[in-house]
């Protein structure tokens, strides 16, 4: 007996046993047992190197990874390749697998850290307005009144954040 994979009409991955059937690896799977993937979502080559990202291709929700030793113009000059390929081995990882995990942009990218520092500077923000200024213990009857509060807060920290930047130029 062979597993199967394939999509129900939701576009859900199933799975069924079939006897006569060619076994079917699903991809991620696949990836694994020939490559490594480091907490940041990207595989590891056989030499124990990052590969490069290559692009993303939206249409089909997948990322292309390439190997790290190889270029476009001399292709892979890498002393163990582990792909025939001139261009050397290439990886495509479906960001629908584990969106968490493999995400656009990539984590490893100066993308991913600007956008990083701005989620965390919003949760820092929410933090004040819900723990320090008492946001969620006002009992408000109406939400006109729940606004009001919320926007005499929002003041309240552009003072602060004013106060402090004049308190850094000395």
């Amino acid at each position: 007996m062979m597993l199967t994979l394939s999509m129900n009409t939701a576009g859900e991955k199933t799975s069924r046993l079939l006897s006569t059937s060619i076994p079917v690896i699903p991809d991620i799977l696949l990836i694994m047992m020939i490559f490594t993937i480091d907490d940041d979502g990207v595989p590891i080559c056989k030499m124990g190197l990052r590969m490069h990202k290559d692009g993303y291709e939206a249409a089909k929700h997948r990322a292309k990874y390439r190997c790290p030793k190889a270029n476009r113009k001399y292709g892979c000059f890498c002393e163990h390749p582990c792909s025939p390929a001139k261009y050397g081995r290439t990886v495509h990882i479906f960001t629908d697998d584990n969106p968490r995990l493999f995400n656009i942009p990539p984590r490893d990218s100066k993308a991913w850290k600007k956008e990083y520092d701005g989620r965390t500077s919003v949760e820092r923000s929410n933090k004040r307005e819900k723990e320090d200024y008492k946001l969620e213990y006002g009992r408000h009857r109406s939400t006109k009144m729940w606004y009001c509060r919320l926007y005499g807060i929002m003041m309240l920290q552009h003072l602060d954040a004013w106060e402090t930047f004049q308190k850094s130029l000395g």
